[in-house]
């Protein structure tokens, strides 16, 4: 707690130079203002956000101001215990102001972090319920009419997906029937180390469960560690994801590392104009690892404002319009 209030205290007094409110005006300030045809401004529009899973240090009231006055478009709350936001921890009051701060700031909640595990020796069926269901209740007080996608990893390890498959497709259709009644989606993202890590994978539970409210997050760094290449993975899974995290990975002699991205070989200009010309209308979302941001020299406000500067600079390169 007292790390926590510590760099809570410093990002109280950030507040951008003015070279960085030029930044972050950029394309969003001039569509706003016009300056492009009607036909241009109502082509399919892409989000940037930031996860507050990198922000575990911070209280929430402080992780908004940083992503707000950063200039993403929204953020990704995480969810977990331990989080600053994690919903038991959130009283009716907490919900109402940070509903609140969303609005002032302007920020969208597009998803918001979970981590559900099948076939997992502690985390039940039951278990897993009861905090989807959380999760839905909190997005529908922050975000009323717009429910967030509830976005997680579903565990197990890649040796045992032929004992488990089965078991993943009973479960998670008992999910979707909760997503359901909360109108909602679910997404879950292939993982290096988890039982679903390729896009096989990923295609084949998509179909078995075969519900809209389930579906896949892309994320290139953990494709690109599995031995894709970034046009194979869009063309085989955007169709069936409706959202995107952003980081970079590297190989190193006792596995691998996740980065920041732009601190990898990913080509995001080329990511964001396969978006462009295949009419993606979603979020992108900013993941730091673990990896990173529990090392003892991250800085969160460093980070955030990297993440911005690079994703900003490969928005404008690809012509890809935020809201």
């Amino acid at each position: 707690m007292s790390q926590r209030r510590h760099l809570a205290d410093a990002t109280r007094g950030f507040r951008p130079q003015p070279a960085d409110r030029a930044k972050a005006l950029s394309r969003r300030a001039f569509l706003a203002a016009g300056g492009v045809t009607a036909a241009a401004s109502s082509a399919p529009t892409v989000g940037l956000s930031f996860g507050s899973y990198a922000l575990w240090m911070l209280t929430w009231g402080d992780a908004l101001e940083l992503i707000g006055r950063t200039g993403y478009d929204g953020v990704e709350l995480a969810l977990m215990s331990g989080w600053p936001t994690e919903p038991e921890a959130l009283s009716s009051t907490d919900r109402l102001y940070i509903r609140s701060r969303l609005g002032d700031m302007g920020l969208a909640l597009p998803a918001v972090l979970e981590q559900l595990r099948v076939a997992h020796p502690t985390q039940t069926l039951d278990r897993n319920l009861e905090r989807l269901r959380r999760a839905i209740d909190l997005g529908a007080d922050l975000a009323p009419g717009k429910p967030p996608i509830v976005e997680t990893t579903l565990g197990g390890s890649p040796g045992e997906w032929d004992a488990v498959k089965n078991q993943f497709v009973d479960e998670i259709g008992k999910w979707v029937r909760v997503a359901d009644t909360g109108d909602t989606v679910i997404c879950f993202k292939p993982h290096v180390g988890n039982a679903v890590n390729n896009i096989e994978r990923s295609l084949w539970l998509v179909a078995q469960v075969d519900s809209p409210r389930f579906r896949c997050t892309y994320d290139f760094s953990h494709l690109w560690l599995a031995g894709y290449d970034l046009t194979e993975s869009l063309d085989a899974l955007l169709p069936v994801c409706p959202y995107i995290h952003l980081k970079d990975a590297e190989r190193t002699s006792d596995g691998h590392r996740f980065l920041l991205p732009g601190d990898g070989e990913t080509d995001y200009v080329a990511m964001f104009q396969k978006l462009r010309e295949t009419g993606y209308s979603g979020f992108v979302n900013v993941e730091v690892s673990a990896q990173i941001h529990r090392s003892d020299d991250f800085h969160p406000i460093e980070a955030a404002m990297t993440c911005y500067d690079r994703m900003e600079a490969a928005f404008e390169t690809a012509d890809l319009q935020r809201p």
